[in-house]
């Protein structure tokens, strides 16, 4: 019986051992596995505030500072479906927000040249005179290109509370 316990006993542990080695490499990298650059949180700052200037330009109607934030093949999708990058440079005469806010920003690692910047938004406006959701929920997938920091995809989701 004592052998029949102690092979169970080992048994669990080698499971339990290639359980987490397994969800170690499906999950996303550790701060650990990310050069030194990154485990600072440096970056996410930066790329906290790249969102931040990018919410901050398209409010302002500043084309030329989102445009240099955005990468030429991005695109978005919110309720009203998909829109290419390129064609939210036309919506910004259509744009009047009166109020902005970007609060529990967090970055998310993909690996060492792509992170996620997710947040909760809350302002007032309207777009092509239609009321802007209160709070919405959105993130935005950062990517280096050269040594340059770009948005390629981002997504907003209206609150229902």
């Amino acid at each position: 019986m004592k052998k029949v316990v102690w092979t169970l006993a080992a048994f669990a542990a080698a499971l339990i051992t290639s359980t987490a080695a397994y969800a170690q490499d499906v999950n996303e990298p550790t701060r650990q596995e990310m050069p030194a650059r990154l485990s600072s949180g440096t970056l996410d700052k930066a790329l906290i505030a790249n969102e931040k200037k990018m919410n901050d330009a398209f409010v302002k109607g500043d084309k030329a500072a989102f445009a240099a934030l955005v990468a030429p093949t991005s695109f978005s999708a919110d309720g009203n479906g998909f829109m290419k990058g390129s064609d939210m440079l036309a919506m910004f005469e259509h744009v009047k927000i009166t109020s902005s806010s970007i609060s529990d920003e967090k970055v998310t690692w993909v690996d060492p040249n792509t992170a996620i910047v997710s947040y909760k938004w809350t302002g007032a406006g309207t777009v092509m005179g239609q009321p802007v959701p209160p709070v919405t929920y959105a993130s935005t997938l950062w990517t280096k290109r050269g040594d340059k920091w770009l948005a390629v995809f981002h997504q907003e989701s209206a609150s229902t509370k």
